[in-house]
């Protein structure tokens, strides 16, 4: 057997067997290749994938004897944007690129970066359930308004918590997202009781005044004491059903952003206000595909704006 060419199948094949327990022999011996076409695929992108494989298989094909893209200065490039919490997608954008190529380099060791630092990578983790009680909610995302639904009105916030470490400190976040422009903001409170979050609620409304209309939150006892808020400021709070994060994707999708510069383990007792003011600038301060690679800030202010005027 020689040197072979693989295909998209081959290395889904062989993703499969590494899987199961296959060692290289017997990989090559039921793909009818060489061992050293094992050898060399597996070297490709480790942990393997058969999907940037192939990514880096058709590349290497297409800039067959051409000199690589990546000269020093793209690298410190690609890594300053990445330490800044930027996507490879975002990246690619910025420095017009394509993501793979990103990929591939951070895979293969060429960019100082490790993969396991990128935002949202590894797997989520289920959520404990709510075992502080339960209260009567008000109005459930039913009542909500299409144009808070569809995003097309501006003002109107999604709310949660992102808590220290299991067993320590009380101390967390209270956190808003607004729904049209992304914009995120954080506030550092003592524990997740009505007062606390009240409290952070009232904060809140006093820093936006006109871009707050109205929030939705879960089911946390912390939001226990909604009808004070709705009363005092004439802000509608909407609830998500229970056991339903989806309803509050863009909350949940930006605290996993949150959790890249304060992990599972934080102690938000131990937390400045300055690292919390610099971790939402630069959240706030990255291009999103989604806003045509405006930053939340620039969408915010533009919307923000329109509203005052």
């Amino acid at each position: 057997m020689s040197f072979s060419t693989l295909t998209q199948f081959d290395r889904g094949a062989i993703y499969h067997l590494l899987n199961i327990g296959y060692s290289q022999n017997k990989i090559a011996s039921a793909l009818n290749v060489s061992k050293s076409t094992i050898s060399y695929e597996l070297k490709r992108v480790q942990p393997y994938n058969p999907i940037l494989a192939q990514a880096d298989a058709e590349q290497q094909r297409h800039h067959s004897g051409r000199k690589s893209i990546l000269t020093p200065m793209l690298k410190r490039l690609i890594e300053n944007h990445l330490r800044l919490t930027h996507s490879p997608d975002e990246v690619a954008h910025e420095l017009r690129l394509c993501t793979s190529s990103i990929y591939n380099w951070i895979y293969s060791g060429q960019i100082n970066f490790k993969a396991e630092q990128l935002p949202d990578k590894g797997q989520r983790h289920k959520h404990q359930d709510e075992r502080r009680g339960s209260f009567q909610v008000g109005k459930t995302i039913e009542n909500r308004p299409q144009a808070i639904n569809d995003r097309s009105e501006f003002g109107h916030w999604e709310m949660d918590t992102v808590l220290s470490s299991r067993g320590g400190s009380k101390t967390c976040l209270a956190t808003f997202v607004e729904r049209k422009s992304r914009l995120v903001w954080m506030i550092k409170i003592p524990n997740r009781s009505q007062n606390a979050m009240n409290n952070a609620i009232e904060t809140f409304i006093r820093t936006f005044g006109p871009a707050v209309k109205s929030f939705t939150a879960d089911h946390g006892k912390e939001f226990s004491g909604y009808q004070l808020i709705e009363d005092t400021y004439q802000r509608e709070v909407y609830f998500c059903h229970p056991y339903s994060p989806w309803e509050r994707g863009t909350n949940e999708y930006f605290n996993r952003k949150i959790r890249w510069f304060f992990p599972k383990k934080t102690n938000f007792a131990k937390v400045t206000e300055e690292s919390i003011i610099e971790a939402t600038e630069l959240i706030n301060n990255r291009p999103l595909k989604i806003l045509n690679w405006k930053t939340a800030i620039e969408t915010f202010r533009e919307l923000f704006s329109k509203c005052s005027n």
